[in-house]
């Protein structure tokens, strides 16, 4: 697995995610993981089956029920997330 700055990702986004497609990339702010860039046209490689049904789930769940807004999922994200090292900036 690669890792990159948020910083570095932001910059190059279309480099980054043509790796992707070979190597997960895990980005870092300020040292810390916050997300994972995972390429899903992979030939060579699959993406795996979990990860393949977790995707399907969650978009037809959003194509059934829509998304909500941005500011109703940080809060219940702060919610089950108080005294957590994982917040917001």
């Amino acid at each position: 697995m690669k890792k990159a700055t948020l910083e570095k990702v932001q910059a190059r986004l279309g480099d980054y995610i043509a790796t992707s497609a070979k190597h997960p990339i895990l980005i870092l702010r300020d040292g810390e993981p916050v997300a994972m860039l995972v390429g899903l046209n992979r030939k060579d490689h699959p993406t795996p089956i979990k990860l393949r049904q977790v995707l399907k789930r969650a978009w037809k769940d959003y194509e059934q029920h829509g998304g909500i807004p941005h500011e109703e999922f940080w809060g219940a994200l702060a919610k089950e997330g108080k005294g957590s090292r994982f917040r917001r900036s």
